[in-house]
């Protein structure tokens, strides 16, 4: 999205200006949103059982009391 939105820099038209600025920060405010709610995926009433990485090829990185 960020690609496209380039060809928009420069222009004159305080409307267009507003619009890609608006649209810059809403993909921004978009990604900073998925970073909090994937940040844990194996916490909260909706979430992913963390026993198929203790078992299998990543229980080498597993810590051994958890």
């Amino acid at each position: 999205m960020i690609l496209p939105l380039t060809f928009l820099f420069g222009l004159r038209s305080l409307k267009m200006q507003l619009l890609f600025v608006s649209a810059v920060a809403a993909l921004i405010g978009f990604s900073l949103l998925l970073v909090l709610v994937l940040d844990r995926p194996f916490a909260g009433e909706l979430s992913v059982s963390p026993a198929p990485y203790k078992e299998a090829a990543l229980a080498q990185f597993w810590p051994a009391g958890g």
